[in-house]
């Protein structure tokens, strides 16, 4: 009898054909469930594939509201940062097929998942303060605490899944588990499953978003000038 898996992937931000050909990869079943970690939406080619995809699926695949989710929403409330060129186009997407139903889905996601071997949330927990205490603005946005970085100060016994440290990769700790391969950005979409500590990786078919285009500090000038 086959035993299900609990199934970590980071960072898909868009990538929706790297998203299928990591899921084909991983060869999801029925039986197993896939956690998403970080923000599904903004930056990548096909934001509205991936939300449609992952709510399609919403019984086996699970998410908590991240900061991208939290931006797009307050976007089509107020016209936040109305200028977005990625919400304008996720938005007309929307409003032209399932407005209510993925709109309501976005409303509706959780701010944490707490399970009995682990909990999932988006960045961190305030020290000395129960998890159903914290607000939105905690939960999606906090890295570090009285200038201390978060992990050094956990110390409840259960894992936390977590995201917000792009620059770290992967980070396997006692009791605290992150991963950004940077797929929107130039490198991989990655997957972590629990029970068998495997990783899975799938490369980005190209950079949909170069960071690095338009640098120009000091560093960089010196490196020209030995060009």
């Amino acid at each position: 009898m086959q035993k299900s898996r609990t199934i970590f992937i980071w960072d898909v931000h868009g990538c929706y054909n790297e998203l299928k050909l990591l899921l084909k990869k991983i060869k999801v079943k029925d039986i197993d469930t896939v956690y998403f970690v970080w923000d599904i939406i903004n930056k990548g080619p096909d934001s509205y594939k991936v939300l449609n995809f992952i709510y399609k699926n919403r019984n086996q695949f699970k998410c908590v509201i991240w900061n991208n989710e939290v931006n797009f929403l307050n976007y089509l409330d107020w016209n936040f940062n109305s200028k977005h060129k990625q919400f304008k186009k996720l938005r007309k997407k929307i409003y032209s097929k399932e407005r209510n139903k993925l709109i309501g889905y976005l409303k509706e996601l959780p701010l944490y998942i707490e399970e009995t071997d682990f909990i999932l949330l988006h960045w961190w927990l305030i020290p000395n303060k129960k998890l159903n205490e914290h607000n939105i603005d905690e939960i999606t946005r906090i890295r570090e605490y009285n200038w201390t970085l978060w992990y050094k100060l956990y110390k409840w016994k259960k894992k936390i899944i977590y995201w917000h440290n792009a620059l770290d990769w992967l980070q396997i700790r006692k009791n605290t588990i992150w991963l950004d391969s940077w797929c929107v950005y130039w490198k991989s979409l990655t997957a972590y499953i629990l029970e068998t500590w495997e990783i899975y990786s799938q490369n980005a078919s190209e950079i949909y978003l170069n960071v690095f285009k338009n640098t120009n500090t000091i560093f960089d000038k010196i490196i020209k000038l030995f060009k």
